[in-house]
């Protein structure tokens, strides 16, 4: 299975640029998976035309109607997905093989005591010290499989 993972959709940008180059990028993708906080609901309305989509709630917004967790299994792997790790209870990561988290706007591929941690970093606005727009296609196979996917910058529009 391929997944499309992306996360912190956050700023003033081009919205119709961001989902031409999304789906270049997950033309191939099962599915996609955004972890959280979006500035506008015009992304995620953009990305479900694009193939399946999968989405827990953030912080900006925190919008109760959707999941503050994603927990499933594909195939061998117990996967796990959160906005913000680090407000998940103590030991909720270690239920699984892959956890899948955002909110800190950096890319991450770490493995830590035997679990992979996946941060797809921020496809639209850098900060907290990251510089990279990044987005994630993985495909959970025998193996996983991450392929970091640089975003470039897209044109700023005004706010409304």
């Amino acid at each position: 299975m391929k997944v499309g993972l992306i996360a912190d959709t956050q700023g003033r940008f081009d919205i119709d640029a961001l989902l031409r180059h999304v789906g270049q990028e997950f033309r191939e993708v099962d599915e996609i998976w955004h972890a959280g906080d979006w500035g506008y609901p015009e992304v995620l309305t953009g990305l479900a035309r694009l193939a399946r989509l999968v989405v827990v709630n953030g912080n900006a917004p925190d919008d109760p109607r959707y999941p503050r967790t994603m927990e499933g299994r594909i195939g061998r792997w117990r996967v796990g997905m959160v906005h913000a790790l680090d407000r998940q209870p103590a030991g909720w990561a270690g239920r699984f093989d892959v956890v899948i988290h955002a909110h800190s706007h950096r890319w991450r591929d770490e493995v830590v005591d035997r679990i992979r941690f996946i941060n797809p970093g921020t496809a639209t606005r850098p900060q907290f010290g990251g510089t990279e727009r990044t987005m994630a296609r993985l495909t959970f196979g025998e193996r996983l499989v991450v392929e970091k996917l640089m975003v470039p910058r897209f044109a700023e529009v005004p706010a409304i």
